[in-house]
């Protein structure tokens, strides 16, 4: 593994796939949705390969692969509010916290580290699973994918975590779990560590290979 940036002030992380295993909850809520227009549900291998690209892209691929199987369903913008409502509903009933994660979180704080979240979830429902899990409380900041006009890979979201973090981009890293994190952190100029698990949105190679690769997070020190 390639060394960490020094002098290190903050640690940001992608939430779904990287802090967290939420796509059980996501698959959930759009075969809630599926079931409302009368669709056939889809199955949680499927939905792992949708996500990353924020809640409105997934149920877009999820309505897309409806009408490849010869289904009717409605538009998305009609779809939205009905999902939105199931993906609160299920938001911290079926997810849980990656091994490694809540020590990795203690060690970072106990160093004075600035931790934050950069997520193309919406930011609601990234803070109700992480309250949900018990971790909010655990990073300065939460950015979603809709609290600035672009998200992820757009460099801007990165820009505007490291200015509210105080930090300069050579200070920082991000912790992903996807060809999406490692586009973000390029951007911004900005070290990257993918983890092994997760849900990668593509492969790690060329201009997409990371920095490094995190096998486990207990081995993870920054």
């Amino acid at each position: 593994m390639a060394e960490p940036p020094s002098p290190l002030k903050a640690v940001l992380f992608d939430l779904d796939g990287t802090l967290m295993e939420t796509a059980p909850e996501i698959a959930d809520a759009l075969n809630d949705t599926l079931a409302r227009w009368g669709l056939a549900p889809v199955d949680l291998a499927q939905v792992q390969g949708w996500i990353g690209d924020g809640a409105r892209t997934t149920l877009a691929r999820a309505l897309a692969h409806a009408a490849a199987q010869g289904g009717q369903p409605p538009e998305l913008a009609t779809a939205w509010d009905g999902y939105a409502h199931d993906y609160e509903r299920r938001t911290g009933t079926h997810s849980h916290v990656h091994a490694g994660v809540v020590s990795l979180l203690q060690r970072l704080r106990a160093r004075g580290l600035a931790c934050a979240v950069l997520t193309n979830k919406p930011q609601a429902f990234a803070r109700k699973v992480l309250a949900a899990h018990g971790l909010e409380a655990a990073f300065d900041l939460v950015v979603g994918g809709d609290t600035l006009p672009v998200h992820k890979p757009d460099p801007a979201v990165m820009r505007h975590a490291l200015a509210e973090l105080g930090v300069a981009a050579h200070e920082a890293v991000l912790v992903g779990d996807s060809v999406i994190d490692v586009r973000t952190a390029r951007a911004a100029g900005v070290a990257v560590w993918v983890v092994r698990h997760g849900y990668p949105a593509g492969r790690f190679e060329e201009a997409d290979a990371p920095d490094g690769f995190i096998e486990h997070f207990d081995a993870f020190d920054p």
